[in-house]
């Protein structure tokens, strides 16, 4: 038998095996085939996923081991993950041992940092293949093992530490079949994070930074701020040479945002520094992260600054843009709900004009007055969602809104042939927020579950707080028809509505707003057509419940 027939039996055979799990394995690559056939030894199923996670302090240990790549690696990762527009993409950082350590873009709940990637937790992914093969790896559609992986392809290139030495791998996704274009950009992005890595290692180990090539400044610190070495970019960033900077403080060398350096070397934790640069017509941004220099003199510190400036310029440019949406989805929601209420006030006061009787003109004349209360307090509802910094927050009884907000819809559901339940509203910690806000929120999540049944059903709100979680989250869940899959990607922009332009899409976009920016939670939901919607909320739990005292 040739190699080729050889192969040919093994795909085949592979593609037997599969069966009986709802999958095949014909044409699948050697190494992709041998992949799930551990994965099947070790009892995996392809329709179930459910990725290993490590706990919050271990992976806070790991992110420690690697601070000063992180560093390093963030501004990369938002770069890369913002370069799939139309699809959609997710970058993120993993270590040699295949556990998720920081991400960037929209990752749809797929892919998270504490998430473990090999094979035994995640099944045949390019970052589990990476770590069996000891290579990069690129996979597309039905290649990954887990069905939810699918609609996705994956490129996980290594992060070299040295000869033989994997320092993590770089993973590049998108929400799209057949992007091999990924492996590229994923190569040239890990090789060049690798370098700086390397020269950074190198420089700490030779107590000096001059030789570094990375292309962002690095510096040597004493434990007063004053500079015991720096590297070609610092001094270009400086505009002096390494002799002229030796012994100064930085803060004479360059002005801070606000005239003060505070200390910034000791940190562990990135941290963004706003400084006027020599003969700079603007204020730079950079992302500034610390190590310890030699662990025998306390205090001394290397210093990298990557330049975040154009980053943080295309955010504030998108940042614009969106504003600028919002604002003018924000008129016309206005126009719409203020001019019905205003026409009734028209007709009321007409009538009221016309009414000889007194008892009658009075009742007018307090319809009036209360439609334009209710037209008040939708102003002010407005102007709150656009300027969520002057909100008073407060602690929230999340259990009694929850009950209050239901009770509204009680007839309406009954009217319907709607049963509304609730679930684990007895022990819950109080929520910093604004109840008249979060209020409006469920409302709209509960309107559009009851939109999303007209012939009948369940609505299902179930609320848990976990234990040290610092989040409490609320679910609500319908037996309704379910979102269709061209709508899903942007339900939050105000750009999908099945009722028009004054429809859902405005009353999610306003949701996700009020539980996004003002509330500093998440929003976010699962959805099957024809069977039915969850929208889950998580609220960060008042810092004074977070010692485990819980109000009943």
């Amino acid at each position: 038998m040739s190699a080729e027939e050889h192969l040919q039996a093994e795909r085949i055979g592979a593609s037997r095996s599969s069966a009986p799990l709802g999958a095949t394995a014909l044409g699948l690559r050697p190494a992709v085939a041998e992949s799930w056939a551990r994965c099947r030894e070790m009892g995996l199923h392809p329709a179930n996923f459910r990725v290993q996670t490590v706990g919050p302090d271990e992976l806070e240990r790991r992110r420690e081991a690697l601070h000063p790549l992180l560093a390093m690696a963030r501004p990369l990762l938002g770069h890369l993950a913002g370069g799939f527009p139309a699809d959609g993409a997710v970058a993120a950082l993993v270590d040699a041992d295949g556990v998720v350590l920081v991400v960037a873009g929209e990752a749809e709940e797929k892919l998270v940092p504490g998430q473990r990637l090999t094979e035994d937790s995640a099944g045949t992914t390019a970052v589990s293949l990476a770590l069996a093969e000891r290579r990069p790896q690129v996979l597309t559609a039905a290649e990954h093992y887990y069905e939810a992986f699918r609609t996705w392809t994956w490129a996980a290139a290594p992060i070299s530490g040295g000869e033989d030495e994997w320092t993590g791998l770089l993973v590049l996704a998108a929400k799209a079949t057949g992007r091999h274009d990924l492996m590229d950009r994923a190569k040239e992005a890990a090789a060049a994070l690798a370098a700086a890595w390397r020269a950074y290692r190198e420089a700490v180990e030779r107590r000096t930074v001059m030789a570094s090539r990375a292309p962002w400044p690095i510096l040597a610190v004493d434990a007063q701020g004053r500079l015991l070495d720096c590297n070609p970019a610092a001094e270009a960033a400086l505009r002096r040479s390494r002799e002229r900077v030796l012994g100064r403080r930085l803060g004479e060398l360059v002005r801070f945002d606000d005239d003060k350096e505070r200390g910034r070397y000791g940190r562990l934790q990135p941290e963004e520094v706003v400084v006027c640069l020599p003969g700079a017509r603007e204020p730079q941004a950079f992302l500034v992260q610390s190590a310890p220099l030699d662990e025998d003199r306390t205090g001394d510190r290397v210093v990298s600054a990557v330049n975040v400036t154009p980053l943080r310029r295309k955010a504030e440019r998108f940042d614009y843009r969106q504003r600028l949406a919002l604002l003018d989805r924000l008129a016309s929601f206005a126009v719409h709900e203020i001019r019905n209420p205003l026409a009734a006030i028209r007709v009321t006061a007409e009538l009221a004009s016309m009414t000889p009787k007194e008892d009658r003109r009075s009742a007018l004349m307090e319809q009036i007055i209360a439609s334009i209360d209710e037209l008040e307090g939708f102003l002010e509802e407005l102007l709150a969602l656009a300027r969520p910094e002057q909100l008073q927050l407060a602690p929230v009884d999340v259990g009694r809104l929850v009950h209050r907000i239901c009770g509204l819809f009680e007839a309406q559901a009954e009217a319907m042939g709607v049963a509304i339940r609730l679930r684990g509203m007895e022990r819950l910690p109080m929520v910093k927020g604004n109840e008249q806000l979060l209020g409006h929120a469920l409302m709209n999540l509960l309107k559009n579950a009851l939109q999303a049944m007209p012939d009948g059903g369940t609505v299902t709100v179930c609320a848990e707080h976990r234990p040290n979680s610092g989040f409490v989250r609320i679910a609500v869940k319908d037996t309704g028809t379910g979102i269709p899959k061209a709508h899903r990607r942007h339900l939050f922009t105000g750009a999908v509505s099945t009722k028009g332009r004054e429809g859902a899409g405005l009353g999610l976009l306003f949701t996700h707003r009020i539980i996004t920016d003002i509330h500093r939670g998440r929003l976010w939901f699962r959805t099957r057509e024809g069977t039915g919607t969850t929208f889950y909320i998580e609220l960060p739990v008042c810092p004074e419940a977070m010692g485990g005292s819980e109000a009943v």
